[in-house]
This record gives C-alpha cells, sequence and structure tokens, in this order.
C-alpha cells in the first residue's frame, strides 16, 4: 500500500520550506533530508521500508505557540531512498489566506495536532489512510493534466499524395456499372459517388432507428445498426489505409453492407425468413408442402442490403436503385455467408449477377475484391468488439469473468494485453470519473486494435506473396483475413457472447416481441394489403404490370386506386384462393404469381422500416 508521508516544518524560511517551494515553482525532484542517526530517520526505518512510494503532505506553522497551519504543500513521486531521505516532486501549495477551508478540510480529515501526533523532536509521521491519499492524488493529478508535457510520437500521418494503391487495389477503370449513366467528373471519383450515393439515400438514415441486438430505446448505451455501420467504416478504413486498397470503395461497402437491415436486430430477419418457409403461421394460404420448399424464396439481410442498391432506392429517373458499382453490390451482398437456398433473383437482377462470381462453397462465397473482403472481416471484428462492450456495460458479463474467460492459452496475448490496459487506468494520473467504464472502453479498443493488428499484418503478407498483377470480379483467392490464431481467438469471443448476452433472458423477451410484432404486422397485412403504405401499394401494381407473363400484366389491378368491389374480389382471389399442390404447375398459375408478388412487397415493406415505425404501425394494427 502506498504511503502519505506527513512533514511538519516550523517557519517560512528553512531549507525544507525552501526545497518544497523551489520543487514547486518548477516541478522538480526536491528532497526531505533526515540526518544520521536523527530521531526522523530512526521513525523512517521503524516504519518504512527503502523504496517505499506515496504523496507528501508538507505542513508550514509559524512557531510552537503558533501552531496553525499557514501553507501546506502536497507531493507526489514520493520515494524513500537508501539515505532514508525522502525525494517528491510538489504539485499544489495552498496557503491560509486563499485556501483555508481546503486546508482545514484535510486537516480534519486526519485529525492532526502539531504539538501531540509527532513524536518527540521528530517531524515526520507516516499515514495509510487510503481516503486521504486519494484526495491527495486527486489534488495531484488535476495538476498533472494541465502542466506535464507528455510527448506524444505519431508514427505515420496520412498523406493523400503518398497514398499510392497497390496493385491488387481496385481502381477507378475498374468500376462496373449495369446502367448507362456515367458521369465523368474532375473532382470526385466513380467510387466516392457510389459512397455519396449510399449516405443520402433514405435506408442509410433508417438505421439509426434500427436495433443492433438490444431494443435501441432511446438514451440507453446499446449500439443501433447505424453506430455498428459508423463502426465496421472506422475499421475498414483503417485496415485499407495500411494495405493501400481504395479508400472510397471501401466506405462504399462499409456504409451499405447494413441496409437490407430489418428492424429489432437478427431476430427480425429470422422471423420474416420463418413466415416464408411456414415455420411461422402468419396467415399466408398456401399447401405446407410447397411453403417448406420455399415458393415464396428466402431472406437474409445481405441479399436485401443487395436489393435496396438495386432496386428499392429511387433516386434515377430511367432506372430504379442507386446505380452503384458492381463492386458495391457485391461487397455488400458478400459481407456474410450467402445460402444456397436463396434464389439470387428475387433480390437483384441477371445484369448484376452475370458481373459477378457467385459460386459458393461451404455457403462461404468470399468477395472478389480486396475492399469487400475488408469490409467482411471488419464487420467480425466490430461485432466482436462491440459485443463485449454491451456484455460488460449491461452487466451480463463482469471485467473479472471475461478476463477468468480469457485465460485459456489461446487468448494470452489479448489477456495480457487487456489486464496492461486496466492496469494503465488504476495507475493513471488523471482524474477519471467512473473508472469502470474507462476500463470497458479500453477493454473494447485493445480487443479491435488486436485483431485490426493481426489481420493488416497477415494480409500485407498474403498481398506480397502474390504472384497476380490484378483483381477483377471473378477473383476467388482470399487476400484479407485474420491469421489462424486470432481467427480461433474471434470464433471464441463469439460463443462468449452468445452465452452471457444473446442467450440472456432479457434477450430472449425482446426477440419474442420483436417476432410477434413483425409475424402480427405480416399477418394484418397479408389479411388486408390496402393497410399498406400508399407507394407499397404502387409498387405491388407496377411489378405486376412489369411481369413477363402477359396474363399476370393484363389482369393487374390497383389495390389503391379501383372500385371497392373489384379491389376486394382481386386480394380475395390473391391471398386467400387455395392453390395447386403439385410444384410443377404452380409456377403457371396467375394467382401464385401474384401472391408471390405480393408477399415480397409485404417483406420489403417491413424489413425497411425502423424498429420505432414498426412497433407504432403494430399498436395501430394489433
Amino acid at each position: 500500500m502506498k504511503k502519505i508521508f506527513i512533514i511538519k516544518n516550523k517557519g517560512l524560511d528553512t531549507d525544507i520550506y525552501n526545497n518544497a517551494n523551489k520543487s514547486f515553482l518548477n516541478k522538480t525532484t526536491g528532497y526531505y533530508n533526515t540526518l544520521n542517526d536523527s530521531a526522523n530517520e530512526k521513525y523512517l526505518q521503524e516504519n518504512c521500508q527503502l523504496s517505499d512510494q506515496g504523496n507528501v503532505l508538507l505542513l508550514s506553522y509559524n512557531d510552537s505557540k503558533d501552531t496553525e497551519i499557514k501553507e501546506i504543500f502536497i507531493g507526489g513521486d514520493a520515494v524513500v531512498n537508501d539515505k532514508w531521505n525522502i525525494s517528491y516532486i510538489m504539485f499544489r501549495k495552498l496557503t491560509v489566506e486563499q485556501d483555508k477551508r481546503a486546508i482545514q478540510s484535510i486537516i480534519d480529515k486526519i485529525d492532526l495536532d502539531i504539538n501531540e501526533d509527532f513524536q518527540e523532536n521528530t517531524y515526520i509521521v507516516v499515514s495509510e489512510m487510503q481516503s486521504l491519499y486519494d484526495e491527495l492524488e486527486n489534488r495531484i493529478n488535476s495538476v498533472r493534466k494541465n502542466e506535464l508535457n507528455i510527448e506524444r510520437k505519431f508514427t505515420e500521418e496520412f498523406d493523400s499524395e503518398k497514398y499510392v494503391l497497390c496493385k491488387l487495389a481496385q481502381h477507378d477503370s475498374q468500376s462496373l456499372r449495369v446502367n448507362n449513366n456515367e458521369v465523368t467528373s474532375i473532382n470526385r471519383s466513380k467510387f466516392q459517388r457510389d459512397r455519396e450515393r449510399v449516405v443520402n439515400c433514405k435506408a442509410f438514415r433508417r438505421m439509426v432507428d434500427k436495433a443492433q441486438i438490444f431494443s435501441a430505446n432511446k438514451g440507453d448505451y446499446y449500439r443501433t445498426r447505424m453506430t455498428h455501420t459508423l463502426e465496421v467504416n472506422q475499421i475498414s478504413k483503417a485496415i485499407a489505409y495500411a494495405l493501400k486498397i481504395n479508400l472510397d470503395l471501401t466506405e462504399a461497402i462499409a456504409l451499405s453492407h447494413d441496409l437490407g437491415h430489418t428492424p429489432f436486430g437478427h431476430q427480425g430477419e429470422r422471423t420474416l425468413d420463418y413466415i416464408l418457409a411456414g415455420k411461422i403461421e402468419a396467415g399466408i394460404v398456401m399447401p405446407t408442402n410447397l411453403l417448406s420448399k420455399r415458393v415464396f424464396g428466402s431472406f437474409k439481410h445481405n441479399y436485401q442490403s443487395a436489393k435496396v442498391l438495386t432496386r428499392l432506392e429511387d433516386k434515377y429517373v430511367d432506372f430504379s436503385g442507386l446505380d452503384v458499382s458492381v463492386q458495391v453490390v457485391e461487397g455488400a451482398l458478400k459481407h456474410t455467408r450467402l445460402k444456397n437456398d436463396i434464389k439470387i433473383e428475387d433480390f437483384i437482377d441477371s445484369k448484376y449477377v452475370n458481373c459477378m462470381n457467385l459460386a459458393i462453397s461451404n455457403e462461404k462465397c468470399i468477395s472478389a475484391t480486396l475492399e469487400g473482403q475488408t469490409v467482411s472481416i471488419a464487420d467480425e471484428i466490430a461485432q466482436r468488439g462491440h459485443d463485449v462492450d454491451d456484455a460488460l456495460t449491461s452487466g451480463f458479463m463482469s471485467i473479472d469473468e471475461l478476463l477468468d474467460r480469457l485465460s485459456v492459452k489461446k487468448c494470452n496475448c489479448l489477456r495480457k494485453n487487456i489486464e496492461t490496459e486496466i492496469e494503465s487506468v488504476e495507475s493513471s494520473h488523471r482524474l477519471i470519473a467512473n473508472k469502470t467504464e474507462l476500463k470497458i472502453t479500453r477493454i473494447v479498443s485493445c480487443i479491435v486494435n488486436y485483431f485490426v493488428t493481426d489481420v493488416i499484418a497477415n494480409s500485407e503478407k498474403l498481398i506480397s506473396e502474390s504472384t497476380i498483377s490484378n483483381v477483377d470480379m471473378k477473383n476467388e483467392i482470399q487476400f484479407v483475413k485474420l491469421s489462424d490464431e486470432a481467427a480461433q481467438v474471434n470464433d471464441y469471443l463469439e460463443k462468449i457472447v452468445q452465452k452471457k448476452v444473446i442467450c440472456n433472458c432479457e434477450v430472449a423477451r425482446a426477440d419474442y416481441n420483436a417476432s410477434e410484432i413483425i409475424r402480427t404486422l405480416f399477418k394484418k397485412y397479408y389479411a388486408n394489403p390496402r393497410l399498406l403504405h400508399t407507394g407499397t401499394l404502387n409498387k405491388i401494381f407496377y411489378d405486376m404490370l412489369n411481369y413477363s407473363d402477359t396474363s399476370v400484366s393484363n389482369s393487374a389491378i390497383n389495390l389503391s386506386d379501383g372500385s371497392i368491389r373489384l379491389v376486394n374480389e382481386e386480394i380475395e382471389a390473391i391471398t386467400m384462393k387455395e392453390l395447386c399442390s403439385s410444384e410443377e404447375k404452380i409456377d403457371d398459375n396467375i394467382n401464385f404469381i401474384k401472391r408471390k408478388i405480393l408477399i415480397r412487397n409485404i417483406v420489403d415493406y417491413i424489413a425497411g422500416m425502423t424498429d420505432g415505425y414498426a412497433i407504432e404501425e403494430y399498436e395501430k394494427l394489433k
């Protein structure tokens, strides 16, 4: 335990006083010297050990008759040296004229009497009072923050003139677009325009009120889909800059990768997919054997992100979508696993599909570009960091419990890094209002830095060893990835979070409520499509008009603008009429095609909702 060395000094013109004042004025080391075999030396030998550390409290008064404390020096970095002297640096000087109450407060804390509490012929008392030590430490640290010059060395500054893309990066000349809407600009690159189109779209703005794991109630500490996206963007850019790949393309993919996420996190995604598969009953009239074969398709947020970019957003007169490059669409689509049972045609047009390599091996289809691969691994890193943050902040897991879980051999390096960060908080000289919060922040930073450092080092090695000269959209080689060791740590951390957070009863309740809201909305909209937004009803009508089979397009009726009797008849035929149970004949059934168009539009409408809007709609319709 660190000590407080309380020294009394009679008079304001003694060597003891002058040494302390000089240390205070110059912020240099001062000394309290004891004479050989003196009472002071013997007292220190009895109550201290050499190299004991702590703070100094020097009390100055006039004489034995007038023992009122006139001045106080407060010093830190105190050490008992091998001559039984005490070295220190004085940081504060309090005078009775200006700081009388503060002086009295300190004296009252130790209940000190100048004449009674010091042994005969001694001028020093050693205390281990923790509350006094903490108060002196806080007074010292508030000065350190403003006066100590802490040199920080920045090893590298961003210089765009020196930033030269590596051979495997995507260059502007490689930008692929399926629409003839190319605009030449000397001020913006092609991939820069992609990024700006993403940032300015409606789906991007809606992410501010879409939950990550917990419900995104206003005022809480848990992340939304928007904050997660910004974190992924930040990590992606750090990796991209180190690898010298295209920053604009990396950012465009990072900012768009979760545009297709539903309200209420992954639970919303699962619920919509289960409804389409018939695993959750939501009013769809269809033979069970066909529902289980997914005749109405599937749902996964990365596919939906590609659909938002290419179909659902409206920005141009001549075509739907944002007209972003194929590289951006492919990066958003492949930022997480693809699935063999999902029909890509339900989400993006063949003109995009034909530009991509969608060969799925074990349901893991890596992005062709290094920029897309970077966003994919950055998404993983961000997930690990903020999931641990949520676990610690919510109290579902303690810091000690996390360290205990990281005691396994494969996590030794990460654990040591975290322990170093925790120790730096404990030993900090800065005044910290909430050390636990700061520890959590440093732990998350440590986790992210551990993975980012690893993926940069591993990827640089893979890129340098490559013999290919450029990367096209058919590339199947993964250049940006974690080392095998870090990948094991990543998987292990993910399991910890699943056990402590995602599987927690509070999250389970939130997931149940989310699923019930989405199921109810779907059921109500399916039973009465006129409850849908006018824009969605118009889109249903236009999708039918644009269908390749004229028997569908010719018989289309606008459900938002027509005779009530005819609209009701059309709704009943689309939603309630029994369909053939033969899979071979069903694709020719007009009502089946219309039913699928209706269902897919309901899914798109719900997927685009914010949490708040979904809850509001649920309250209106339940």
